[in-house]
């Protein structure tokens, strides 16, 4: 698993398009290969029963079908059923938008068993291993499934392996989420629908994934415990189905899906796409801010600075950028110590950002499950007049940029898109703004394996 895959029959005159096989499944004494509905059912336009998955992915074989591995056997229902108006639907410019049925993008194919197996029934997944010298190994995922809360909560690092950008490694972005989606009638078709999903996780990071990798199996990177099914992105993050939620969608009379795989283990990471750190010192950004929002944030510094340092554990006050709304100012707050009183999340409407002291030795970012509930709480409250607004294309829990140890809902914003002004704050918890274009299902990202001839002959 984790290899180029997809229905044998996605070809749209001289185009064809793969994507991942994710991961084995078995249900009833039989294995299935899991992966997403548009890469195994072509969007809910597969024959069930009929339909080939071939592997390689057509694409990775000039169109041509090299080997056929497994049957479409069932497929979530994808495309929406009616169109929403207004809501989470305002900025998609598709035919139809509205709620996926299913709430996952999924679809599982029994492998074939006759002449031979053509799949490892250990469900070992490629470069989930142990790292060599010169490759890395391959290796099952954990039988054991990762609760997304804990995973956020304990800031544990996320690894996929998927066909396009093979091993990469990131966090958790944000859990809890509604986002919209865009989909292709048909590989390299024009824009058919909009899906919408609630609860979803979005991974940070534009070189997480690219287009290619859809169907990709997401674990943690500490354990390899399965955790998501990685089905779209754009170019800052990379969307995904709570895997509970994927197993919940193909348990029925046959019985409930099992992952095929192994014990705990780690993942190396060895040959991950560097992903930029975001942790700033004082004073970093302030140069990329507006003469007069640098302005704003440094009358507020000459007001309460005296007063803040009255904490020892205050060494400075600083003006610099936030890193929850790039483009905003903050004050610098740097810390040698544990505070005395909670940092405010924001003073005389100016945000703060937390910096420790070199050598200070920041604390672990672990949240609580209190402050995970409340910022739930206040997301479920105002994400739906969020979604309202022109540009908001998701709105879920996340972490805190400018001070790791607090919460935030993250509301995900189309880049270009006139949009109104989002608040510091929602009901106390911070708000963190991610600009990128939509997300959708196809062509997103870059793929950094060797271009390859794609075109039918």
């Amino acid at each position: 698993m984790g290899t180029s895959g997809g229905n044998a029959n996605d070809i749209n005159g001289t185009f064809c398009c793969s994507g991942t096989l994710g991961a084995l499944i078995q249900r009833g004494g039989s294995f299935f290969i899991l992966s997403n509905n548009h890469v195994l059912d072509k969007s809910d336009l597969g024959v069930l029963g009929t339909d080939p998955i071939a592997q390689p992915g057509l694409i990775d074989n000039n169109c041509a079908v090299k080997q056929k591995v497994a049957t479409l056997s069932e497929a979530a229902k994808l495309k929406p059923t009616s169109a929403v108006t207004g809501g989470p639907c305002i900025g998609s410019t598709a035919p139809l938008c509205g709620f996926a049925p299913s709430n996952v993008d999924a679809s599982i194919a029994a492998i074939i068993t006759t002449p031979s197996v053509m799949v490892d029934t250990t469900g070992s997944i490629l470069d989930l291993g142990a790292a060599g010298a010169t490759s890395i190994a391959a290796a099952a995922p954990s039988v054991n499934l990762a609760v997304p809360a804990t995973v956020l909560s304990a800031n544990e690092g996320v690894a996929k392996s998927g066909r396009s950008s093979g091993l990469t490694c990131s966090t958790l972005q944000s859990i809890n989420t509604q986002v919209s989606i865009d989909y292709d009638a048909a590989c390299n078709g024009s824009l058919a629908f909009t899906a919408i999903f609630n609860n979803q996780l979005i991974i940070k990071g534009a070189s997480f994934s690219s287009t290619g990798d859809s169907g990709a199996l997401i674990v943690t990177s500490d354990t390899a415990r399965p955790v998501g099914l990685l089905y779209g992105g754009n170019g800052t993050s990379t969307s995904a189905n709570p895997i509970q939620d994927v197993i919940t969608a193909f348990t029925n009379g046959g019985g409930t899906p099992l992952i095929v795989g192994a014990g705990d283990h780690s993942v190396s990471c060895a040959s991950q796409v560097s992903i930029p750190s975001t942790n700033l010192g004082p004073g970093s950004g302030a140069a990329a801010l507006s003469a007069s929002e640098r302005q704003r944030v440094s009358t507020v510094q000459l007001r309460r600075s005296e007063e803040l340092m009255q904490d020892p554990a205050i060494v400075s006050v600083g003006v610099g950028a936030s890193e929850d709304n790039p483009g905003e100012g903050a004050l610098l707050i740097q810390l040698s110590a544990a505070p005395g009183a909670p940092v405010p999340q924001a003073i005389d409407g100016v945000r703060t950002k937390v910096v420790f002291s070199a050598g200070a030795g920041a604390p672990a970012p672990s949240l609580s499950v209190d402050d995970m509930d409340r910022a739930t709480a206040a997301k479920e409250i105002y994400a739906g007049g969020m979604m309202s607004q022109p540009g908001v294309q998701g709105v879920g829990v996340g972490r805190s940029n400018d001070n790791p140890q607090e919460t935030a809902i993250v509301i995900y914003v189309i880049s270009g898109m006139p949009r109104t002004v989002i608040p510091q704050l929602l009901d106390g918890v911070r708000t963190q703004i991610v600009e990128g274009e939509r997300f959708r299902a196809f062509g997103w990202g870059k793929e950094t394996r060797l271009p390859r001839q794609c075109s039918k002959k």
